[in-house]
């Protein structure tokens, strides 16, 4: 009875709106689901992992990893597997959850390589946390699906399928470009990166996905209009960069909070390791090599002077003997004083001094 009172009371109330009353409570109803209400307290997103005492890899959304090919991107996918499982291989870093489930799909490798994958995070993680998490090689899977001809399902439709099934907290796609035709048609990579963010939003799970970068050496944007995309959909973008035999990860763009990296190099068996102390001295040693580099350039320009320099001569010395502009010669006499190369007494007069 209350229910039905409640009805008549609302038709009441409705054919005594004016129209324009009428007009701006439609709107008002209709609009209710998008404005930001200030009487209401949002959320912060449900991080998944911790690195470096920052929280990362948050639920409800879209994460990219890029890196040059061959350049350690599924291991460190399977490294953020392994941590969100409990894995201890690495100092800096720790799961933000005691239980959770995770799912990984290999779109590129066979079945032999997605299984090496899976042995790489079963190393890494605790045996007790192996049944949270599975692997799938999406390799036979079709890009696309004809549903008229009753084919198999694409590798996005099996994704789909997995994630409303299981419920993962994490989600692993290496790599995202397998799943479209052309990563460099605009409306391919529009698709299904908003299809990947909905279901991301819609199950709220992190979805990683892996995307390869341009081929310049100095290029290191993600490849295509699927890239680009990227960039602007997803929270956090982390890249790749192999030195000698360490893998350097750095977290470049967020939304929340840049964390710090992660340094790895795989053992005898290919199962990484941290290596934050190699990756300390490869850039201590570089620092070094660069100062003697620097240090020999600068002996070239004061040789034959065995007295104090002024500053303008030891920028022209530069400028002549090195065969640079006004511009470098600033740049490498303010370096040598940075690093105590070029030292003066007074300020005006200098002398390079000896390693």
């Amino acid at each position: 009875m209350n229910h039905i009172n409640e009805i008549i009371d609302a038709i009441n109330r409705e054919t005594a709106l004016s129209p324009e009353e009428r007009l701006n409570e439609d709107y008002n109803r209709f609009m209710k689901p998008y404005f930001i209400d200030r009487n209401v307290e949002y959320p912060d997103p449900e991080y998944l992992i911790e690195i470096g005492g920052v929280p990362t890899m948050p639920k409800g959304n879209l994460v990219a990893v890029s890196a040059k090919w061959k350049n350690g991107k599924t291991f460190f996918c399977d490294i953020l597997t392994a941590i969100f499982m409990g894995s201890d291989h690495f100092t800096n870093c720790r799961s933000l959850r005691d239980s959770g489930r995770a799912l990984f799909f290999d779109t590129e490798q066979s079945e032999s390589d997605t299984k090496r994958v899976q042995g790489t995070i079963d190393a890494m993680t605790p045996l007790s946390r192996h049944d949270d998490y599975r692997v799938a090689c999406l390799q036979s899977a079709p890009i696309t699906s004809d549903k008229y001809n009753n084919s198999e399902p694409s590798r996005y439709e099996v994704i789909n399928r997995a994630i409303a099934h299981e419920h993962p907290d994490l989600v692993i796609v290496d790599g995202i470009a397998d799943l479209i035709y052309n990563y460099n048609d605009v409306i391919e990579s529009q698709i299904i990166v908003n299809k990947l963010a909905t279901i991301a939003n819609e199950y709220n799970c992190c979805i990683v996905v892996v995307m390869h970068q341009n081929k310049s050496i100095l290029d290191k944007n993600m490849k295509g209009h699927l890239g680009t995309l990227l960039y602007q959909k997803c929270s956090d973008v982390f890249n790749v960069e192999k030195h000698d035999s360490v893998f350097e990860v750095k977290h470049g763009n967020s939304r929340h909070r840049t964390c710090d990296g992660i340094c790895f190099k795989l053992d005898a068996n290919a199962i990484p390791m941290d290596a934050a102390t190699d990756r300390q001295l490869q850039l201590e040693q570089k620092k070094q090599e660069d100062k003697a580099k620097l240090h020999s350039k600068l002996a070239h320009c004061f040789e034959g002077y065995d007295r104090p320099l002024t500053s303008a001569d030891v920028l022209n010395l530069i400028q002549g003997r090195l065969g640079v502009g006004k511009t470098r010669a600033y740049q490498l006499f303010n370096s040598g004083k940075e690093q105590g190369l070029l030292t003066s007494s007074d300020g005006n007069y200098f002398t390079l001094k000896t390693l």
